[in-house]
């Protein structure tokens, strides 16, 4: 299974873009790392390029503990809102601050809140080549939901013609629907057998587990609250059972064995 992990902070790429990154992201991302070191797991990195550029130090940590980096846009915003020059210019910038910080190419892009659409599939692809990215993990085949989400698998057989590798998130068909499984919000709200039961299923080896640091973080709320209103249906969205998320991360580490992209595809050693 590969473990991957979107680093962001969650006032910043979720509450408000224009707010600066706020140090949370380092405690968070420390913990994880730490729990993925206590159980020899190594994974992707998918940083965004706004927390590369304020904590340098927290990217060649990742480095450091054996973790392929990847990107995650700069600045978090949702692509479809973006122009093609806007996109080109996040990507190239946060690109090159990961390449420079970690010494190594960086392969992979995750799109923030999987916000790739048919409409700029073209121009998304060539960017991405531009760069040099050879694989996505942007994409969440199920019914259309808020910001994220497409119905259509033939966009992975569109995104191979244009010479990008596609991975995309695991989804459990149930009752004729794919559901979520294995990240974010739905790991954190689901109980931990929920989550065995919609995994039985999946390929143990291509199956993507993913997670935010800060949905380990149960105290972010009170000091976010104390400095604006935080709206009471959001509060409840972002902030529900992240105390849960530690234990049934641990379960999951010692119930599944895990690799990264770059170690699962793309190295030389295991063909």
């Amino acid at each position: 299974m590969i473990f991957s992990a979107d680093i962001e902070d969650w006032q910043q790429s979720v509450y408000d873009f224009d707010r600066e990154v706020s140090s949370r992201v380092l405690y968070n991302t420390s913990r994880l790392l730490d729990i993925l070191d206590e159980h020899d797991v190594t994974g992707t990195f998918f940083v965004q390029g706004m927390v590369a550029e304020k904590f340098p130090q927290l990217v060649s940590s990742i480095s450091r503990a054996g973790h392929e980096l990847a990107c995650h846009s700069h600045t978090h915003r949702r692509l479809y809102n973006l122009t093609e020059a806007q996109f080109r210019a996040e990507l190239h910038r946060s690109v090159a601050i990961l390449e420079d910080i970690g010494g190594e190419k960086i392969l992979g892009f995750r799109a923030p809140t999987f916000s790739v659409r048919e409409k700029i599939l073209g121009w998304y692809c060539d960017a991405l080549k531009t760069e040099g990215i050879v694989y996505d993990s942007s994409i969440m085949l199920s019914t259309v939901r808020g910001c994220y989400g497409v119905g259509d698998a033939g966009i992975l057989q569109r995104m191979a013609e244009q010479g990008l590798r596609s991975y995309p998130m695991s989804v459990s068909r149930v009752l004729g629907k794919n559901i979520p499984v294995l990240g974010g919000g739905y790991f954190r709200i689901y109980p931990y057998w929920l989550t065995q039961w919609l995994s039985r299923n999946l390929d143990q080896e291509s199956s993507i587990f993913y997670i935010h640091p800060y949905d380990l973080d149960s105290h972010e709320y009170r000091e976010v609250s104390r400095q604006v209103e935080i709206p009471a249906k959001m509060a409840i969205h972002q902030f529900a059972l992240r105390g849960s998320v530690e234990g049934k991360l641990r379960r999951l580490l010692l119930d599944y064995p895990f690799s990264s992209f770059r170690d699962t595809y793309f190295n030389p050693a295991a063909a």
